[in-house]
């Protein structure tokens, strides 16, 4: 016990610990204070595109005559939903960089869809101060702070020599030192997270523990890599650089080397030639045979096929037939650029086990289903309501159906679906083979370290 409380003096006697802990556990809360404030304006912005499209279902329905189909259906702009949870406010992957309320009308939708996007999500390369930042580039520097000099400091004062005399007690006094600092920061975690999950009402189930369980995984591999280090007996200067290049390297340099490559071989305009082709398609559509372009769109959209032929007049049946045949016009660059995010997600998702903090922050990502992965399931949600849209309103124009008070009472909402966290067992079966295998060596290295 006296041990103990002399370790504990040590760690928390020098300023530089100190320090470091406490702005941890500062940027920590405040990473989670700031996610929160994201999260609730996310959420805010998703709720008032619900109230503002439901105020504007009643101001029609109280109009004296309502609107006819297609004008209704031009101006009718609901909104969709990506289904965030909780904890997208501390690991908020691709969300700031989407639309997660994006507004959808019955015309085409790739010119909505692309025209819309501010920020090409596929050229981030690292968020903004959320709780995902913190452990994945904050806290190996904390790790390294407090370890990695552990022995150099012992060497430096004569302690190292007079300990390795006595049978074990070199090794065992520094495996209680690593273990008192692991214990210590693995509490700042846990606090954090416990902290985050009150704030954000989050549920203390799997994802939880299975957040907590990656999160010691990546502290162990650090944890291992300082032991790997101070293995090699050098003083602490070279101690401290020799850490800080191997966080530059896995941390930075890696995970940057590994963007720059697919942003190579997966660079893509094809967000800008779909919307091109798509406007060129829609704007020509005017100079063509319109009762041509009709039943083309009928080979297409076959329920619709009795329709009454087209009249000299403007008919708003054509016009929704040309807005779809502009989106049929892109289809294949459409899935082509689909495709290509998949291949370039898959191929990060490869790559990403060349660096523990890669494959630490994706992860977090994929466990808060705020990946890329997750981005393009809610984009697909939102073409498919699209098509539920098209054909709510195609029932009146290709038919002349009146349209009803109950019928816009009626109208189709969007629906989010609830996506589930994807599996990705066979990464944290490498991590953890890597991490035993990095500790063994370590530990088989540490034994060697003579008297300085």
């Amino acid at each position: 016990m006296l041990l103990f409380k002399l370790e504990c003096k040590r760690l928390f006697a020098g300023t530089i610990n100190k320090l470091v802990l406490v702005l941890f556990i500062v940027s920590g809360v405040f990473a989670i204070y700031q996610g929160a404030l994201g999260y609730k304006s996310l959420r805010i912005d998703q709720y008032k595109s619900m109230v503002v499209f439901q105020k504007e279902r009643e101001h029609v329905n109280s109009r004296e005559t309502l609107p006819e189909a297609g004008s209704l259906a031009y101006y009718a702009s609901a909104p969709t939903e990506w289904k965030l949870s909780p904890w997208a406010a501390l690991f908020v992957g691709e969300t700031p960089s989407s639309m997660v309320a994006t507004k959808i009308r019955a015309t085409a939708l790739q010119s909505q869809a692309f025209n819309r996007e501010i920020v090409n999500p596929a050229q981030q390369r690292a968020g903004g101060l959320d709780l995902g930042f913190v452990l994945v580039y904050f806290l190996p520097l904390v790790i390294g702070i407090l370890t990695v000099t552990l022995i150099s400091d012992e060497q430096h004062a004569g302690r190292w020599r007079l300990l390795n005399a006595l049978p074990g007690s070199a090794l065992t006094l520094l495996g209680k030192q690593m273990a008192l600092r692991f214990a210590v920061i693995w509490l700042l975690v846990v606090i954090l997270l416990v902290s985050a999950a009150l704030i954000l009402s989050l549920p203390f189930d799997a994802l939880f523990w299975t957040v907590l369980g990656a999160t010691s995984l990546y502290m162990v591999f650090w944890f291992a890599l300082a032991t790997l280090i101070m293995s090699f007996g050098k003083n602490s200067v070279v101690n401290s650089l020799a850490y800080l290049s191997s966080w530059v390297v896995l941390a930075l340099l890696i995970p940057g080397a590994v963007h720059l490559y697919l942003s190579g071989q997966y660079q893509s305009d094809a967000p800008l030639e779909i919307t091109l082709q798509q406007r060129t398609t829609l704007n020509d559509g005017w100079d063509k045979d319109k009762q041509a372009t009709l039943d083309e769109f009928l080979t297409h959209e076959t329920p619709w096929q009795n329709t009454a032929p087209l009249g000299e007049a403007f008919d708003w049946k054509w016009y929704y037939a040309q807005q779809h045949m502009s989106d049929l016009a892109v289809q294949s660059l459409v899935e082509a650029h689909i495709q290509n995010n998949q291949a370039r997600q898959a191929q990060l998702q490869t790559l990403s086990v060349l660096s523990p903090a890669l494959l630490f922050q994706l992860s977090l990502n994929e466990l808060a289903q705020t990946s890329s992965g997750y981005q393009l399931k809610y984009q697909q949600q939102v073409a498919d309501y699209h098509t539920v849209m098209r054909h709510f309103f195609y029932d009146f124009m290709f038919f002349d159906k009146p349209v009803t008070r109950q019928d816009v009472e009626d109208f189709p909402l969007f629906k989010a679906q609830v996506m589930e966290t994807q599996k990705g067992l066979w990464k944290w079966l490498f991590s953890a083979l890597l991490v035993l295998a990095l500790c063994a060596l370590a530990i088989a290295r540490i034994r060697q370290v003579k008297p300085f």
